[in-house]
């Protein structure tokens, strides 16, 4: 619950590296909170392994608790949305990009919160959470990194545009 009494019952966040998705599972762990991960890198079998180490050292550290176990259910990772590979295209990922942004305002890197959007999409689309639903989406950022990806303009028309600036 958050202050206020706006509760979630579900969260999605890119799972990449790892510490942020652990530290969310570790800190969620024991409510009623579903924690979601969108791998942007590695199969599904690997990441859930690596983010259920992590956040069991997390819960261990937080808890004073060295033998603290965390149940291995408490990790959902999702690999559905990495597509070719790491920081690599999709058509999941552009239109997410593209819909957030438009609809929105709010800008989504590629490489991460715009794949884990895609998978929010297409889990809502999917009817993966139950209807009336609070979904939290967590954006952790990147956005700069959008513009590293655009396409670059080599038209003659910007071309000639260039040298009207000279």
């Amino acid at each position: 619950m958050i202050e206020g009494g706006l509760t979630f019952d579900a969260m999605v966040c890119a799972s990449g590296s790892g510490g942020t998705h652990a530290g969310i599972v570790a800190g969620f762990h024991d409510t009623e909170m579903g924690v979601t991960g969108i791998s942007t890198r590695q199969p599904k079998d690997h990441q859930t392994k690596h983010i259920h180490s992590l956040a069991q050292k997390t819960c261990q550290y937080i808890l004073g608790d060295p033998t603290a176990e965390l149940p291995e259910e408490s990790v959902l990772v999702l690999d559905e949305y990495v597509g070719p590979g790491y920081s690599l295209p999709t058509e999941g990922m552009e239109e997410a990009v593209t819909m957030f942004g438009r609809l929105e305002g709010i800008l989504l890197d590629p490489v991460y919160t715009g794949k884990a959007a895609a998978g929010l999409i297409d889990l809502v689309r999917k009817g993966h959470f139950a209807e009336g639903s609070n979904v939290l989406f967590l954006h952790t950022g990147g956005a700069p990194s959008l513009y590293h990806y655009q396409p670059i303009d080599m038209s003659e028309n910007k071309k000639a545009e260039e040298k009207k600036c000279d």
